[in-house]
């Protein structure tokens, strides 16, 4: 019994040796742990408020707000010269002057030619206008006499339609009254005598009208003739000569060449003695609005629309940024054949001019697709899922003699994410807190509740 006891007994203590050493290495083994957890650099970033709106950045150029070629049609030599590339000019301001001489001597020329040949045409125009004058009155004089010989003749014979009326009235009559006593056969001859004479009446009514409509026709088509030698008389005032008149006084008033709008002038294409070399003598940016034009790629232009909010900064001007809204879309594809790139040109508008930013400067725009606004963030690096809720690590500065800092696990409701921070919707969560990135699946081991961690805060 005693060696069984014995046997029974000795398991028991080796047992609790192995026991107590299975203990003694795991409380080793986490001191080890936390002791390299210690050692270790874990990267932080505070909660804050930061943008969360979502954007689309391009790079671009400033354009100005407006290009405006300044052209000519003159095959004259320039004169004078009175701007510089690189000037600011206002609108109505002169620009250059080109040597109007020739076109001067040629006007003068022509204009002595019509004032003569006005002198003469006036001359043949009074005449034509007395000789229209004369055929009115005479046409009114000749109607006159005319419309007389009608009234004449109408009146000649009206009165032979009476007597023969009234004769044949009393002859019938007689007849209706059995008058025994009426000399029928005398009214009956006179009755017939007088129709012969009636007809002739009626025809000199008629041919007295017909004299009349001939002698307005007549004086009408005189008149006319009068006043078409008038009516052209007008006309050739306007002819040829007086046309090419007009257009040399147009050419000489264009010798003086005036800035159409307000800007920079960008290029230049003229020179004092010499001929334009180009149609577009100069180029003029109007540097009223700041204008940046970028190019969209296809599968983005679809996401932006006009009057849109855009965030614009430069390199020339570190740090700063400028607020903008799209102004304009080009709604045609566009092919840039150095880069063998297509895109849409649109077109960004600063709210408040800059002077700064010059004419061919690159700036880059954030364009925002949807503004979201500053929230309460948090890197979304440092949320982790446990259980199928959100956690994150805040870096506590640990209150001891040790320092460095504690690791407390705190659950988080997230929402909008943007490029690098995620939307703190709920948790014991404020800002400033340092929240450890990558907490359980970085490079580093992974951070447990309470550990003590060094941290490498970012800003």
């Amino acid at each position: 019994m005693a060696v069984k006891k014995k046997a029974i007994i000795m398991p028991a203590v080796i047992a609790l040796v192995v026991g107590g050493g299975i203990y003694g290495v795991s409380q080793m083994a986490k001191s080890a742990n936390e002791a390299m957890i210690a050692n270790m650099k874990y990267s932080a970033v505070p909660a804050g408020m930061n943008d969360l709106s979502d954007t689309l950045s391009a790079t671009g150029t400033v354009i100005g707000n407006g290009t405006v070629d300044v052209t000519t049609k003159l095959n004259c030599s320039v004169s004078e010269v009175k701007v510089s590339l690189g000037d600011m000019v206002k609108e109505g301001d002169l620009l250059c002057v080109f040597d109007s001489t020739e076109l001067q001597e040629e006007y003068d020329s022509l204009k002595e030619q019509l004032d003569t040949s006005d002198k003469k045409e006036k001359s043949g125009h009074d005449k034509n206008a007395r000789d229209l004058t004369s055929t009115e009155n005479k046409k009114a004089t000749a109607l006159a006499r005319a419309q007389r010989a009608i009234d004449n003749a109408t009146k000649e014979r009206d009165e032979a339609y009476d007597k023969y009326n009234k004769l044949v009235g009393e002859y019938n009559t007689a007849i209706d009254e059995g008058n025994e006593l009426y000399d029928y056969d005398t009214a009956y001859a006179a009755i017939e005598q007088m129709k012969p004479t009636l007809k002739t009446l009626d025809e000199a009514v008629t041919q007295a009208q017909e004299a009349y409509n001939d002698t307005a026709t007549q004086y009408d088509e005189s008149i006319q003739s009068i006043q078409d030698l008038i009516d052209a008389e007008a006309y050739d005032v306007t002819d040829d000569g007086q046309k090419k008149l007009d257009k040399l006084s147009e050419q000489i008033e264009q010798c003086n060449v005036y800035a159409p709008q307000s800007g920079i002038i960008t290029a230049m294409n003229v020179n004092e003695g010499s001929m334009p070399s180009a149609p577009s003598i100069m180029t003029i940016v109007n540097t009223d609005k700041t204008v940046i034009e970028l190019t969209v790629k296809e599968t983005d232009i679809t996401k932006i629309s006009e009057g849109m909010k855009a965030t614009v900064t430069s390199k020339v001007l570190p740090g700063e940024e400028f607020p903008a809204k799209i102004s304009r879309i080009v709604n045609v594809l566009t092919v840039d054949p150095a880069s063998e790139t297509s895109g849409y040109k649109v077109e960004v508008t600063l709210d408040e001019t800059n002077d700064t930013l010059m004419i061919g400067m690159s700036a880059t725009v954030d364009l925002v697709l949807n503004d979201v606004g500053e929230k309460l963030s948090i890197p979304y690096s440092g949320v982790f899922e446990e259980d199928g809720e959100n956690y994150v690590f805040v870096a506590v500065p640990a209150d001891d003699e040790q320092g460095g800092y504690i690791a407390e696990k705190r659950k988080v409701t997230t929402g909008t994410e943007a490029d690098f921070y995620t939307e703190l919707v709920s948790g014991d969560i404020k800002e400033g807190d340092l929240i450890i990135e990558d907490p359980t699946d970085g490079d580093l081991e992974p951070v447990e509740e309470g550990a003590r961690v060094n941290i490498n805060e970012k800003k």
